[in-house]
Parts: C-alpha cells; sequence; structure tokens
C-alpha cells in the first residue's frame, strides 16, 4: 500500500526488464537494434510485423546517419574553435603592430592617438605639494 491507501503491486526485477523506457540517444539505439535482433531471431513474427519493422529499420539507418553527422560536426567545430582561437591571437598581435606602427607615423603627442585607442603623452602639470614643500623648506631654514 502507498500513502493513499491503494495497492500497490510488487514488481519483480525481471519485470522491471520487460517493458524499458530508454531515455538517451544511446539507450534509444540500443533499445530500436535489439527490437530489429530479435524480430530477426523469431521468423514467424517477422512475418506479422514486416511493414512495422521496416520502418523501424529506417529510423535506425536514419539515426544512425545523422548521429555519425553529429560526431562528424563535433569534431569540425573543434578543428574550427582551435582556427579561431590562433586566428584571434594573430588578430591581437597585429592590432598591437598596427598602434605601433601608427604612433610612429603620426608621434606619439599626436591627439589622434586617441581615435585608434592609443594614450598620446600629455604634459603633466606639476603638483602643488612638491611646491609648497620647497618652499616650506626655505623659509624654515
Amino acid at each position: 500500500m502507498d500513502s493513499s491507501g491503494a495497492e500497490v503491486p510488487e514488481l519483480t526485477e525481471n519485470e522491471g526488464e520487460v517493458m524499458p523506457n530508454p531515455k538517451s540517444q544511446a539507450d534509444i539505439m540500443n533499445d530500436i537494434q535489439g527490437l530489429l535482433e530479435a524480430t530477426e531471431r523469431t521468423p514467424e513474427v517477422r512475418a506479422l510485423v514486416e511493414a512495422e519493422r521496416e520502418a523501424l529499420a529506417q529510423s535506425m539507418t536514419l539515426i544512425t546517419s545523422l548521429k555519425a553527422r553529429q560526431e562528424e560536426l563535433t569534431a569540425l567545430r573543434q578543428e574550427v574553435t582551435q582556427k579561431l582561437g590562433a586566428a584571434l591571437v594573430e588578430g591581437k598581435e597585429r592590432t598591437m603592430i598596427f598602434r605601433s606602427v601608427v604612433r610612429g607615423k603620426l608621434g606619439i603627442r599626436n591627439e589622434r592617438l586617441v581615435h585608434f585607442k592609443v594614450a598620446p603623452l600629455r604634459k603633466r602639470p606639476r603638483k602643488k605639494v612638491a611646491a609648497e614643500k620647497v618652499v616650506a623648506g626655505e623659509a624654515g631654514g
């Protein structure tokens, strides 16, 4: 009995195996392959379910070819990802070279460097704190 008081039939270990409920792609493919093999082993059943067996076999063929294509594309995706990473590294190096050349051609103080995301050298104002220390040092001496 369960919590609601209804009778729950006890399942034996064999009963759980008779009615599988595959979830993953591999489980479904194994289930289809097992059904096709079981049909091949029993010719009297095969004659009764020939049309359905052919449809199932076509599904298995399609699933197998699509799975192979998926694995091929996974390998291609990994290869393209590696090539993309190498191209990005090369592009980053070339941007550094380009900015360096622009800085050399325009000059290190040219404000147009900002357009290329390069900070030009600018004059820095004198710090007032340093000037005050010098004045305070002279007054005390």
